[in-house]
C-alpha cells in the first residue's frame, strides 16, 4: 500500500546509549507523550533510535495525512529541543506494509528502504520533504535543499513573525500577544541560541558543520533577523526592549552539556556517532 511515511532518526543515540545517560529514558517519555498516539488515522513504530509513523488507511487526502505528519514533526522537535536533542526527518510517500500479526507486527516497504538510505546523505538535521508531494504541505513554510528535498521551517513562529514584519526589529510587543501566530517564538530563538553555541564551540568539526548547515539554512531565508540577533545574541530583548520572553535566555544547555562531557557527563551528541 502507498502511504504517507514520516521516518525520523534520533541524532547522537549511540552516545547516549554508551554514557548511560538518563536522556535516553527522557527521549522514550517524549515519545510516548505525544498526541500523534490518539490520531486514529495514524499509526506509530519506534524501535531503537527510529520512529515510523504512516497513515493506516487511504480513506483520506494525501495532504490530510501530511499536514498531521508534519504537525507531529514539529511537536517532536520542540519537546526534544527542550533536551538539546535533535532528529534528522523524512516526509515521503511510497510503497510501505504494515500487518498487526498474533504475536508480532510485520512492516517494510521501499518507502522505508529510500528514506533510511537518503537519510545519510543529507547535511545537517531536521525535516525534510521529498519534492514529490512537497505542494501537498500549505501550512508550512518550505526551501529548496537537494534535487530531491526540501527542507521544512519547523520554526514557524520566528518565520510568521519575520513575514508580518518584513524583518523590521523592534516591533510593538502587544502583536506577540494578538494572535498565537508567534506563540513559540521564544522556543524558537532558545532553539538558535543553542545551535549556534554548538556550532561555534563543539570540538568536532563534522558535527559543528551538521549544526551549521541548519543555521545557515534558515539565515538565508531570515537574512534581517539573523543580522539583528546575531548582534544581539538570539535575545528576546531584540524583538522589544521590554520583552523578556518566558524561557531563561542566559541558560544555555549545550554550554552546561559540553562543560560537563569534559567530566564524561555527556549529553550531546559526540563523534562516535
Amino acid at each position: 500500500m502507498n502511504r504517507a511515511f514520516l521516518y525520523i532518526d534520533i541524532l547522537g543515540f549511540e552516545t547516549l546509549v554508551r554514557t548511560n545517560s538518563n536522556k535516553i529514558d527522557r527521549i522514550f517519555s517524549i515519545f510516548d507523550s505525544l498526541k500523534v498516539h490518539k490520531q486514529f488515522a495514524l499509526h506509530t513504530v519506534v524501535f531503537s533510535d527510529t520512529i515510523l509513523v504512516f497513515n493506516k488507511d487511504d480513506g483520506r487526502t494525501t495532504d490530510y495525512y501530511c499536514t498531521y505528519l508534519v504537525e507531529y514533526a514539529q511537536i517532536l522537535f520542540y519537546r526534544l529541543s527542550e533536551i538539546n536533542i535533535y532528529f534528522k526527518g523524512i516526509l515521503t510517500f511510497g510503497e510501505f506494509n504494515f500487518t498487526r500479526m498474533s504475536n508480532i507486527q510485520a512492516y517494510y516497504g521501499l518507502a522505508l528502504i529510500d528514506a533510511y538510505k537518503d537519510e545519510g546523505t543529507l547535511e545537517g538535521f531536521g525535516l525534510y520533504v521529498d519534492k514529490r508531494i512537497s505542494d501537498e504541505i500549505i501550512v508550512f513554510d518550505k526551501v529548496p535543499f537537494s534535487e530531491k528535498y526540501e527542507f521544512i521551517l519547523l520554526c514557524q513562529s520566528l518565520k510568521n513573525l519575520y513575514s508580518a514584519t518584513r524583518g523590521v526589529l523592534p516591533i510593538d510587543i502587544s502583536l506577540l500577544t494578538d494572535t498565537d501566530t508567534f506563540i513559540r517564538i521564544d522556543e524558537d530563538l532558545r532553539f538558535f541560541r543553542e545551535i549556534e553555541y554548538i556550532m561555534l564551540n563543539h570540538p568536532v568539526d563534522a558535527i559543528k558543520a551538521k549544526y551549521k548547515k541548519v543555521y545557515e539554512t534558515y539565515k538565508a531565508d531570515l537574512p534581517l533577523f539573523f543580522k539583528i540577533f546575531e548582534e544581539r545574541g538570539f535575545l528576546p530583548f531584540a524583538i522589544n526592549s521590554d520583552y523578556t520572553g518566558s524561557i531563561n535566555p542566559f541558560a544555555i544547555l549545550a554550554e552546561q552539556e559540553l562543560n560537563g562531557s569534559k567530566n564524561n557527563s555527556i549529553g550531546l551528541e559526540q563523534p562516535c556517532n
